[in-house]
């Protein structure tokens, strides 16, 4: 068919096709663009929580080290005799004492008058003395 036989049926067909094709490689290229700058995201996020992951997992491989360690023999063992204070049959147990040292009470302070006695004529200390006046 040469251009000038065509119709204008045929013609409003092609654009229609074009015009589609158009439409469809913008939506293509945006739901790229999307998905690229989606994908860069995620990539940031991961590379912040990896460190967080792996001393997590740390953590945990410490704690299951230390749950199969209380849940031994071993341990139980180790807190009878250092913390419950036991001994196995046959064995003495020595508890040592801690020397404390008992504080001495300070005595009170002596309290002394500070009153001199009155000097008496000697024939009144006398009669006082034998009559208790």
């Amino acid at each position: 068919m040469s251009k000038k036989t065509e119709t204008p049926t045929i013609r409003r067909i092609s654009w229609l096709v074009w015009g589609m094709m158009a439409v469809l490689m913008i939506i293509l290229i945006s739901a790229f663009a999307h998905a690229l700058t989606l994908n860069i995201t995620l990539r940031e996020k991961v590379a912040t929580l990896e460190p967080l992951l792996e001393q997590q997992q740390n953590l945990n491989a410490t704690l299951q080290a230390q749950l199969e360690y209380v849940q031994s023999d071993a341990y139980i063992e180790a807190w009878a005799q250092e913390q419950a204070g036991m001994a196995r049959p046959g064995e003495t147990l020595v508890v040592p004492l801690a020397a404390t040292m008992t504080p001495t009470p300070t005595p009170p302070p002596e309290i002394t008058p500070n009153v001199s006695p009155q000097t008496q004529p000697f024939w009144v200390q006398w009669w006082q003395a034998l009559f208790g006046e």
